[in-house]
């Protein structure tokens, strides 16, 4: 076997041991979450004529970790931002604005009466 074919094949096997190991991964949507405590995302989501299903609590970040800031009850009408997944990639919380206390904050969606947006906030962060 030549001294080419060799190498080729050398360097596609550690490819593959690498990506194997994980040493080589795009971040997915699955890593992404919206940090406790950052800026509020941006309005991207237009749609109105949203409310919770019960009282709901308002977060700082997309996780049951984040500090809960108040709450939102079913008569409220909110605005709904953007939405991120929870920091272990499995629930997905949308930001929402009440209309009549201007409160804004994080909720889980399968607290919201749509299930939440269906935009997805741009830079989240990555873990």
């Amino acid at each position: 076997m030549s001294s080419r074919i060799r190498r080729s094949l050398t360097v596609t096997a550690a490819a593959i041991a690498l990506v194997a190991a994980g040493a080589i991964a795009a971040p997915s949507p699955a890593s992404a979450h919206w940090s406790c405590g950052r800026a509020a995302p941006p309005d991207i989501d237009t749609t109105g004529g949203h409310h919770t299903d019960f009282v709901a609590n308002l977060r700082v970040g997309s996780s049951l970790r984040c500090l809960d800031v108040g709450d939102v009850s079913p008569s409220e009408s909110l605005d709904y931002h953007c939405y991120a997944l929870d920091i272990n990639g499995l629930d997905t919380w949308t930001y929402v604005v009440s209309v009549q206390t201007k409160a804004g904050g994080w909720i889980r969606d399968d607290g919201l009466n749509d299930n939440g947006s269906r935009k997805w906030c741009p830079n989240q962060t990555q873990v």
